[in-house]
């Protein structure tokens, strides 16, 4: 888990890990045996999730910044483009 985790941490990020890590997160079941695992295995498993929830938020802020980014960037070359052929058309 933690190889796994430091790994992914250092790289990059995509929206197919935060898809897979959404479609990872525990969901809740209904059973019909009430068998407790302990604490030691219950303070695990909410570490666990803890972290990938972690990386989640990580990773949608890294996306929005990038979207961003791209949407100022493809505005800005719009307008340099815009200001060159009306330079252009001045001459």
């Amino acid at each position: 888990m933690s190889k796994e985790f430091g790994r992914a941490a250092s790289g990059l990020v995509t929206k197919a890990e935060r898809d897979q890590r959404i479609a990872a997160r525990p969901k809740p079941r209904a059973e019909l045996h009430l068998t407790p695992n302990g604490w030691e295995a219950t303070e695990v498993k909410r570490q666990i999730d803890q972290n990938s929830e972690r990386r989640i938020r990580h990773i949608d802020e890294c996306l929005k910044e990038a979207r961003e980014n791209f949407k100022t960037g493809h505005a800005r070359a719009l307008q340099r483009g815009r200001a060159k052929q009306d330079f252009d058309r001045g001459r």
